[in-house]
């Protein structure tokens, strides 16, 4: 396979998207630095220098109009290479589907499909596409849904297969990405891109003189979860974790005379030692008190749940959260109650989770309670996830999602103002069961659990 050194992106084909500016959700200026940046790093040596008339740029779109055609033009003619990117605001519509909202887009959940460009449409593109790798990369709230069911870019399966597809996403089905704020930074950035371009940059000290897109993103989720900051989610098929996307900067055979001709690394990398942070918000008080190994456990636990033959290790990845969760470590507590629940198991088994999931919905009111308790917003926001849609209590669910939002947990917000606005309507919660009734009737659940 030959590598980002000598590869030829003559038939190749990049489509750059973001949005930072909307009429009704909160702007984003940090995704218009993190599209710039992408674009930057795209066409630059690194990453082996596509031809900017390769590379289509669609920044700040108002209106869907023509936006799935132009999609699907602009990687037809792709026979290398197809490449999609987006940073902005992710939204999911009634049916969990994932939406990629736009200047226009309505925070209505009814509204949402006919206002924003639905991954449902990038997928047809891809399907379009004879491409013989094809790459999305989704930085916004929600992209983990785009690994559904039918979360499949290679097509149908009577449809020609490419040797791969690569789907690096920055948030899990109904989690948040995070972004840093002018307060922060002057030009900030969502951290996902960040973490992926300063990676780039900086390079792999003792990697290979090509970085492959599988450890390129084990690398940069790791340093993520190790700052605090959400899990990002990733799938490959076949070959194309072993695809090289850039030179390794670090590498002993990267000449001086190419180091100084490429542009300097931001001040910070993923895979150097870490810099001491600000707290993210909700990060609980006494987090410096935690043994250091609890950290290290979410950490693995997180790697298992993200590599290949997940579902198949649901055992494993549950016990080193369970014991990081009883070493105080609140995310993971957050996380366990996903496993009890049986949302890990239908997510790495690709099946929807409704009626039918067979979870432990005591196990996982302890646990996300536990963690919101510690100052988790996801503990929070799976909480109030968890009484919407399981048991139907709209002030229980309120409550929560009003103290995840809180924390700073965009997500939650969609959720609050979701929810409100069908009481308004008088549509009532989106419950998918009604099977549990009550409070957990123990303080610690030891019973059955996935």
């Amino acid at each position: 396979m030959p590598d980002a050194l000598d590869r030829d992106f003559s038939r190749s084909r990049a489509v750059l998207m973001g949005t930072w500016d909307y009429r009704h959700l909160r702007p984003v200026p940090a995704a218009e630095h993190s599209l710039q940046r992408m674009r930057a790093l795209l066409t630059g040596p690194l990453c082996g220098t596509w031809p900017e008339e390769r590379v289509s740029f669609v920044g700040n779109r108002a209106r869907l109009g023509e936006l799935p055609h132009e999609l699907v033009l602009g990687l037809r003619d792709a026979v290398d290479v197809a490449l999609f990117y987006y940073v902005g605001h992710g939204q999911y519509d009634n049916d969990d589907r994932l939406c990629l909202a736009l200047g226009d887009s309505s925070p209505d959940a009814v509204l949402r499909t006919t206002t924003s460009l639905t991954f449902d449409a990038v997928r047809q593109a891809f399907r379009a596409s004879k491409a013989a790798t094809k790459i999305a990369i989704l930085d916004c709230c929600f992209a983990g849904l785009a690994a559904s069911q039918d979360g499949r870019l290679a097509g149908a399966d009577d449809m020609p297969r490419s040797p791969g597809f690569c789907l690096l996403m920055a948030s899990g089905e109904f989690s948040t990405a995070w972004f840093e704020n002018t307060t922060e930074s002057p030009q900030p950035q969502t951290y996902f891109t960040k973490y992926l371009a300063d990676l780039i940059e900086h390079g792999v000290p003792g990697g290979p003189a090509g970085l492959a897109l599988g450890p390129i993103f084990q690398d940069a989720a790791h340093a993520l979860v190790r700052d605090g900051k959400p899990p990002p989610r990733s799938r490959f098929s076949d070959h194309a974790a072993e695809f090289v996307f850039a030179r390794n900067r670090a590498h002993p055979q990267f000449e001086s005379s190419q180091r100084s001709s490429l542009p300097g690394p931001s001040r910070r990398t993923p895979s150097g030692p870490t810099v001491e942070l600000p707290a993210p918000t909700g990060a609980p008080a006494d987090s410096s008190a935690l043994r250091p190994d609890a950290d290290e456990m979410y950490v693995a636990a997180l790697a298992l749940e993200e590599g290949s033959g997940g579902a198949k290790r649901l055992a494993e990845i549950e016990s080193l959260y369970r014991t990081a969760a009883d070493l105080g470590q609140p995310d993971a507590m957050a996380r366990l109650g996903l496993v009890v629940e049986g949302r890990t198991r239908a997510r790495l088994q690709g099946e929807l989770f409704g009626e039918n999931s067979d979870g432990d919905i005591e196990a996982a009111m302890y646990w996300y309670r536990k963690a919101a308790d510690h100052g988790s917003v996801f503990g929070a926001f799976w909480l109030g996830l968890l009484y919407e849609d399981r048991l139907g209590d709209t002030s229980e669910a309120m409550k929560w999602y009003e103290t995840a939002a809180r924390g700073g947990h965009q997500g939650a917000r969609t959720a609050l103002d979701g929810l409100r606005d069908r009481l308004s309507r008088g549509l009532g919660p989106l419950t998918r069961s009604a099977g549990f009734k009550g409070a957990p009737r123990s303080n610690h659940p030891t019973g059955n659990r996935r």
